[in-house]
């Protein structure tokens, strides 16, 4: 959606929804909730391996996971917005499964792993726009 008397053109006049390639972000979500998945579900053998390990793992597993979900971009206008989006629905996606443990229903845990998610789903995705180089308006 634009606002009313916006004067802009090509992508700047485009709403956020439109400038993120919706089934590269969703393949990118996919791919995110699968690493968060798999991850989690390898911390006890990583804490049983290295203890020291054990407890830096899940943070570890996010942020690649973020990474992972993030780093298409398709042909997104916005490779930033993209980025953001797809590294967040992947959390979202793996959110019911961490409320089913006690220690993830803390509501600050939550919101600082979602910050994280658009984080390094922005950086990500900015980055990855950069070295694409110019992109060209879709119509």
């Amino acid at each position: 959606m634009t606002r009313p008397g916006d004067n802009a053109a090509g992508p700047a006049r485009l709403s956020w929804a439109d400038r993120i390639d919706a089934p590269v972000a969703v393949r990118g979500a996919s791919a995110g909730f699968s690493v968060l998945l798999i991850g989690g579900l390898a911390q006890p053998l990583a804490m049983a391996w290295v203890p020291l390990l054990g407890y830096a793992w899940l943070p570890l597993v996010a942020v690649a996971a973020f990474f992972v979900a993030s780093k298409r971009i398709g042909t997104a206008s916005s490779p930033a917005t993209h980025g953001a989006v797809a590294a967040l629905c992947s959390y979202l996606l793996a959110l019911p499964v961490s409320l089913l443990v006690p220690a993830g229903r803390d509501p600050l845990q939550i919101g600082l792993t979602a910050a994280t998610a658009v984080v390094v789903g922005t950086a990500v995705g900015f980055l990855r726009g950069r070295m694409s180089g110019p992109r060209k308006a879709r119509n």
